[in-house]
């Protein structure tokens, strides 16, 4: 990661690193919305909807984060990466994309934030902005919306922080797939037009509703896509996420991944492959 809320980023990003397990321990709340007039923003130039190329990681909260490292990386890639100092923290590559591995055993595993990337991010200045819209933000650009699952905001060009070292290479076998970055993220809300109205703020208008799904909700950011679906009887949360494979082949991609001995699951689209994980996360493969 690179440009965060404050200057300090190593500081920052340790610190925040420290604390996120005892943070994904608490319940997370909804953001409440207060009718306010947005505060001025810098020099004048607006901050939102932010000027983003996309959408660059996940970080998911299981019990064991090296061995759930282990199990994405022999489908993205076998060269693990963690955290130099304690807690301990995992990350796999996925192409330009990442997914980041955090501990706690108080919790049912889920992915816990998805983040965007933004041109010129300036987090202290856009706080203000967000607190006149009714939106708290915490250390490290995090973000709640109205059903508390967590967006992060940080700077161009992202990618691993100077926190991180080489966490040893698992074995010189290839890769089940070749990623090259996410395609996008859907997200499970209680209400879709309440949350379709928080993610404008940051996104811009989102994308014309098609007619066999209108419970659905596109918001393009830069080469990715943000999901919204509001699904009766079903909790908030990151439902899935999905990874653009170059040369993908679905039958070879199926083929390599029951020798893994992964679970595939059912999808309605030919185009992609499902999977779930150990934590019965979902993860979508598409072609590029």
């Amino acid at each position: 990661m690179s440009t965060v809320i404050d200057d300090s980023h190593h500081a920052s990003r340790r610190a925040f690193c420290r604390g996120l397990g005892a943070a994904l321990a608490l319940p997370l709340f909804p953001v409440g919305a207060r009718a306010q007039t947005p505060a001025g923003e810098a020099g004048g130039a607006p901050m939102l909807p932010v000027r983003s190329p996309g959408l660059e990681h996940l970080g998911l909260t299981v019990p064991d984060p090296e061995a759930a490292a282990k199990f994405y990386g022999r489908i993205f890639g076998p060269q693990l990466f963690r955290e130099r100092e304690p807690p301990p923290r995992y990350y796999v590559m996925a192409g330009t994309a990442y997914l980041a591995f955090g501990g706690s055993t108080t919790v049912t595993p889920f992915v816990d934030h998805y983040c965007a990337l933004v041109h010129d991010y300036r987090g202290r200045e856009m706080r203000p902005v967000l607190e006149a819209r009714g939106i708290q933000s915490a250390a490290v650009g995090m973000i709640s919306d109205p059903d508390g699952l967590r967006l992060q905001l940080l700077g161009v060009p992202g990618g691993l922080a100077g926190t991180i070292v080489p966490g040893g290479r698992m074995s010189l076998d290839p890769p089940a797939v070749h990623a090259v970055g996410l395609d996008h993220v859907m997200l499970r809300v209680t209400d879709l037009e309440k949350s379709a109205a928080f993610y404008r703020t940051f996104f811009g208008n989102e994308r014309p509703r098609t007619k066999d799904k209108p419970e659905r909700v596109w918001f393009q950011i830069g080469n990715t896509r943000l999901g919204l679906e509001s699904i009766a009887g079903n909790k908030p949360a990151i439902d899935h996420f999905c990874i653009t494979v170059a040369g993908f082949d679905r039958r070879a991609a199926e083929t390599a991944l029951k020798q893994l001995g992964v679970e595939l699951s059912a999808s309605n689209d030919e185009k992609l492959l499902r999977f779930r994980d150990a934590h019965g996360i979902i993860c979508e493969l598409k072609a590029v």
